[in-house]
């Protein structure tokens, strides 16, 4: 007499997706999934796999059937094959993007990169304050949109344009070299990583700014929760969802990069940081399997889609841009540093988007693949090299960073405390912006 565990393989067998779901059952949303389908099944027969991983109890289920139906050893074997397949195409993409190096490993890569002094300037260059321009066309195309165009917030004063004279420039970093910066003290104050990430098809794809993660929100439109302004109202609740976990993978990815290549005092700067407050890391809005810091995030590489666990969870908060731009300014964050990475990158050097420390003077040239480590001083990128009311421009420049805003940590204490209510968090960040021109 068979069993239920007997009856209830073979029922599951005789069903075509949910065998077609077993044989791709090789990451986790995958995996979820088939365990989907199983609970549907099981409304019949009123039993399914139980415990903490139902997918083995199912295998092994499967395992203690004397004769088991073809459809489910095909499926099982096919599946066997792909998983060994994935593992290493998985193993190649952790040696390719460095994610397995060591301190040693990463102390000798820096070692390469050649070091230049930072010296301060009187007067910053180019000037605070100030939209920049590389070009006289580029002040043609931009001038009427910032004198006269709609301005987002209309608090905020109009900014000038400033036409740079790149011979006043203190380094001009090209586009193929990196670069270390330090002041006179011997504390670093800027890095240009170019090759940041060797895998070239994990960058393929990622002038507006997109905030992803915890917010204190900004001025003009202030929340408090997990930001998907990236994202429509059309959009259903698994879409948001599924775009929330790609998200916070891509995030996560960065951040093992960043671990694994950028000196120990930015990520100890950041490592305090997030220590010492209670807020959330980017977790997919709570989506991602976690456990504390450490949670599992996913890798898609063309065909191939892997999980990466006991990773640590990438800061609350960070931003995707394309074609970004902003006039020379600085601003206060919870912790010292703030990371970007130009992603990709479709224009030579006359496309504008540079980037400036004014600071020191010095202008890092954009390029893709690259990442710039950025101090809270006076720094931006200069403006693209199209005209404003192109919706559709020829030039295409993609990146994320990490950055937070300086009220976010004390507000979201207050709120987790009990001590505001949600309402009374929202109008209390509302108050102040954390960009500043002088």
């Amino acid at each position: 007499m068979r069993s239920q565990h007997s009856k209830f393989v073979i029922h599951v067998s005789t069903d075509p997706e949910a065998v077609h779901l077993l044989q791709h059952a090789t990451s986790l949303a995958d995996k979820r999934a088939f365990i989907t389908k199983l609970e549907n099944l099981a409304t019949k027969l009123k039993i399914a796999p139980r415990g903490p991983d139902p997918f083995r109890t199912f295998l092994t289920w499967c395992h203690n059937i004397e004769s088991l139906p073809a459809a489910l050893r095909i499926a099982i074997q096919a599946r066997q094959v792909a998983e060994m397949r994935k593992r290493a195409a998985k193993r190649a993409f952790i040696c390719r993007t460095n994610l397995d190096w060591k301190h040693a490993d990463r102390d000798a890569f820096l070692a390469t990169i050649p070091v230049h002094i930072a010296k301060t300037l009187k007067t910053p260059f180019p000037p605070i304050g100030r939209h920049i321009a590389t070009s006289p066309s580029i002040v043609k195309k931009w001038y009427h949109h910032f004198a006269f165009g709609k301005q987002p917030d209309k608090r905020k004063r109009r900014l000038p344009i400033h036409l740079l004279n790149s011979s006043k420039l203190t380094i001009d970093v090209a586009p193929t070299d990196s670069a270390i910066f330090k002041n006179k003290t011997g504390e670093i104050v800027g890095i240009v990583l170019r090759n940041f990430c060797p895998d070239e098809a994990a960058m393929e794809d990622t002038g507006k700014l997109v905030q992803i993660g915890y917010s204190a929100g900004s001025r003009s439109s202030p929340k408090f929760d997990w930001v998907k302004n990236l994202l429509s109202d059309k959009h259903s609740e698994d879409t948001l969802t599924e775009i929330n976990d790609d998200d916070s993978s891509v995030f996560a990815f960065a951040w093992q990069q960043m671990r694994s290549l950028l000196p120990i005092q930015i990520i100890d700067d950041f490592d305090l940081y997030l220590n010492s407050t209670k807020i959330k890391r980017m977790d997919a809005n709570g989506q991602l399997p976690s456990a504390h810091s450490q949670r599992s995030y996913s890798v898609k590489i063309h065909d191939n889609e892997f999980d990466l666990h006991h990773a640590q969870l990438a800061p609350p908060t960070g931003v995707f841009g394309q074609n970004h731009s902003r006039p020379i300014h600085y601003e206060t964050q919870p912790h010292k540093y703030a990371i970007s990475w130009t992603l990709s990158r479709n224009v030579g050097a006359a496309g504008g988007m540079h980037f400036y420390f004014a600071k020191y003077g010095i202008r890092v040239q954009a390029a893709p693949n690259t990442v710039i480590w950025i101090p809270t001083e006076p720094h931006c990128t200069c403006l693209p090299n199209y005209h404003p009311t192109d919706n559709e421009p020829y030039i295409l420049q993609r990146g994320l960073a990490f950055v937070t805003s300086n009220r976010l940590p004390s507000i979201w204490q207050e709120y987790l405390d009990g001590q505001i209510t949600h309402t009374q968090a929202l109008l209390k960040i509302t108050g102040k912006s954390d960009e500043r021109y002088g």
